[in-house]
């Protein structure tokens, strides 16, 4: 099997590698976060109610969040830059449904958007940069 030399052109030590490794690094952190700190990970996240009747969606988010960070070490390592940015730029969906659910339940608007519409900005940056330049190449592939 011949190895796709851009495929692995993808340096660790590249600014798009580095933040996605950090992305990474923070998904992990909230998941262990909110597993050993459940009642205070939910007030960071803009759970309303921190009581017996949240700790099993808290469990979920921690789930969630530990999957996503394991997937960008994964596509990061493997030097997958493509499939990196089209991961993150999906998962903006996540942090906007998360934004609409806590103010929903009564989070003000203010602190949902600095949370989570950060985090869905970071995304959209993060993700167009992981996928600068690729356009045109994967084009090529699918037309020739």
């Amino acid at each position: 099997m011949e190895t796709n030399r851009s495929a692995l052109s993808w340096k660790l030590t590249s600014p798009t590698a580095l933040l996605t490794l950090l992305l990474g690094g923070f998904m992990l952190f909230l998941s262990v976060n909110t597993t050993l700190h459940p009642v205070s990970a939910g007030q960071g996240f803009g759970i309303p109610s921190t009581g017996a009747d949240a700790l099993p969606w808290l469990s979920v988010k921690a789930g969630r969040d530990l999957g996503i960070a394991l997937a960008l070490f994964g596509l990061v390592f493997t030097r997958q830059r493509l499939a990196a940015g089209i991961f993150v730029l999906a998962t903006i969906v996540m942090p906007v449904v998360d934004a609409l659910t806590v103010v929903k339940a009564g989070t003000p608007l203010l602190y949902a958007l600095c949370v989570h519409g950060s985090a869905a900005l970071f995304g959209v940056l993060l993700g167009a940069a992981l996928l600068r330049g690729h356009g045109a190449r994967a084009l090529g592939r699918v037309a020739g």
